[in-house]
């Protein structure tokens, strides 16, 4: 979950460095650090907090060197220091390191009994040390690097540079991403192809057990444990509708929720055809082979992405009738699931394509013969090359820790993969209309989106209501359930107040028991009319139990929620297959307002970081 960066080349590195951990910070803001390898040696520079920080400690300060490595963590390993900063060192080798070493305190007892001193808690520090011993055996220092890693054990990945800058920087790919990416003046290594400046325009991703050889003179060898790889770049694809850096918003998770009505009208205007004067779903080739005859769908995702599915599992098995089941993907790969390769279908959500649990679960069913699906944000990540077929989520880059337009291009597309599956006659059947009315219906959501926008003065008063409180709860039927899950994360993730979403039906087998006066309870009503009703009557055994009833609902219903609410909020009509699309947004609004007057730092919540590379 860490970031990590390394360059070797005939410019200063530093600035490289600082600009590329800079963009790597959703990876983990725990602390900072570079190592610069000068001509007297190596000049090391570690800070906790931001890369901000970093960048206030090497201020008025000048490094030459054209050969560095950098980091930004999410610890693991010890807690958050200096001294546990990255770079790690022993003797003249440097390191910076994503992922774990699994058998770390064995290697540390033995180190210790034979001499080494350790001045970290971390396992990255056992790396170095083993290279260094291997060093003082009389190995190279390549040699040395390659000698330790079927010493190790777990899923990782490092960068290792030496006090020498005639020396290679080395990179190790054993399971964490790594991507090659040159340029005229020189070759960047690091975990994201956002943290590559823009003269870099082809890369290479890494593969498990790659070993990378990196010299200042723009030269390169790929190496694995046994022999030499080759390899062909591929050309960088940049986002054109990606716009870096906060602009006029306050916070990026601000602006990347104000950026979700061009984001879905782009997303729809690719994946929705009109062809002779009708409208028709398309996905890739490769999608529309891996979905074509597919008679059960196995979902699987971490988090937001675990919320999207369940909200596809909705929309899929009515518009289609294929039975859909959603599983988290730590869970799934534990649980020993029944797999068919002649009926199933995997589809792994991930926003950032790396997820562990999440690439583990797809690896599962590629070996048990399941074709797999990848809906992935990240071009080029490893679910992107490892899954059968991979449907964009052309999100553009998200730097908010809290997923917000990724969530939403999740379920749009899930919705627009029920859509392309369901027959002309169950569509008819089960919502009234014709596939060309419904894709009709879905062009003009996002308009509705920037209706939901706003309405932030509404947004903001809940929100100011819900500053003080210590426990929230959500609720919601239909594909309102994950969207109240979702939400109670949201609420969680970046304001720390407890959160829990339920399904409506569920709140009087249990839930209802933590409703006393006061508590804030709130009630998501998309405008189905088998629902509305249902829902209400939910939010009435809330309210007689004292709750502050908090209502989201269609302005289409207005009159029957707010009349039982002690808050209201009516968003623009739509149909309600489309409904949880509009109310996503004032949810995310809502949480992200409660967590400014609570005078929190929205972008980087405590203890996390957006891509999770380990388990």
């Amino acid at each position: 979950m860490c970031g990590i960066i390394g360059y070797a080349g005939l410019s200063p590195a530093l600035p490289y460095l600082l600009k590329g951990l800079e963009q790597l910070e959703y990876r983990g803001y725990d602390s900072a650090g570079v190592a610069v390898m000068d001509g007297g040696g190596a000049r090391v520079v570690k800070s906790v907090g931001s890369t901000s920080r970093l960048k206030e400690k090497v201020s008025g300060q000048t490094f030459t060197g054209g050969l560095g490595i950098g980091h930004t963590r999410w610890a693991t390993h010890g807690g958050v220091s200096e001294e546990n900063a990255h770079p790690q060192s022993a003797g003249p080798l440097y390191i910076v390191h994503n992922g774990i070493v699994e058998n770390e305190r064995v290697l540390r007892e033995e180190l210790q009994s034979r001499g080494a001193v350790f001045f970290s808690e971390t396992d990255t520090e056992t790396i170095v040390h083993l290279v260094h011993r291997a060093m003082e055996e009389g190995k190279s220092f390549p040699e040395s690097v390659r000698s330790v890693l079927p010493l190790l054990e777990g899923a990782y990945s490092f960068l290792m540079a030496h006090a020498d800058p005639a020396e290679p920087l080395v990179a190790v790919h054993r399971g964490a991403p790594l991507l090659l990416g040159s340029c005229s003046h020189g070759v960047f290594v690091a975990s994201d192809m956002t943290a590559f400046p823009g003269e870099v325009h082809s890369m290479i991703p890494l593969e498990v057990d790659d070993m990378v050889l990196i010299r200042c003179d723009g030269r390169f060898e790929i190496l694995s444990l046994d022999d030499r790889r080759e390899r062909k770049p591929e050309p960088i694809r940049r986002n054109p509708y990606a716009v870096h850096g906060k602009g006029e918003f306050s916070h990026y998770m601000f602006k990347e929720i104000c950026e979700q009505p061009a984001m879905l009208d782009r997303i729809l205007a690719s994946r929705i055809r009109r062809e002779e004067e009708r409208l028709s779903v398309c996905f890739s080739p490769d999608a529309e082979k891996v979905l074509s005859g597919v008679r059960r769908i196995r979902i699987v995702g971490c988090g937001t992405s675990y919320h999207a599915g369940l909200f596809g599992k909705y929309r899929i098995e009515s518009l289609a009738g294929i039975p859909v089941e959603v599983d988290i993907a730590s869970e799934f790969r534990y649980r020993d699931p029944v797999l068919d390769p002649a009926s199933d279908l995997l589809v792994a959500l991930t926003q950032s394509g790396e997820t562990a649990d999440t690439l583990a679960a797809l690896r599962m069913a590629r070996d048990a013969g399941v074709p797999t699906l990848a809906l992935v944000n990240a071009e080029g990540s490893t679910a992107a090359r490892e899954a059968d077929a991979t449907i964009l989520l052309d999100a553009g880059p998200e730097f908010g820790v809290a997923a917000t337009k990724t969530f939403l291009s999740q379920i749009a597309l899930l919705t627009l993969i029920g859509l392309y599956l369901a027959s002309d006659d169950r569509l008819r059947e089960r919502e009234g209309k014709s596939r060309e009315e419904i894709l009709s219906d879905f062009l003009k959501i996002p308009a509705l989106l920037d209706k939901a926008l706003s309405l932030s003065a509404g947004v903001i008063d809940i929100a100011r209501s819900l500053g003080e409180v210590s426990t929230v709860l959500f609720m919601g039927r239909g594909g309102d359930f994950p969207l109240a899950l979702e939400g109670a994360l949201k609420l969680k993730e970046i304001s720390y107040i407890h959160a829990e979403g339920y399904a409506g039906g569920e709140l009087k087998h249990g839930p209802l028991a933590l409703v006393e006066k006061g508590t804030p309870v709130i009630s998501l009503l998309s405008p189905d009319e088998k629902l509305i009703l249902k829902m209400v009557s939910n939010m009435k055994e809330t309210l007689s139990r004292g709750a502050f009833l908090i209502s989201i609902g269609s302005e289409r219903h207005q009159e029957e929620f707010s009349s039982v609410s002690s808050m209201s909020l009516a968003l623009p009509d739509c149909p309600p297959l489309f409904f949880p699309l509009v109310s996503a947004v004032p949810l995310q609004l809502m949480a992200y307002h409660t967590a400014c007057f609570r005078g929190l730092d929205v972008d980087r919540p405590r203890n996390l970081a957006k891509s999770v590379t380990v388990e």
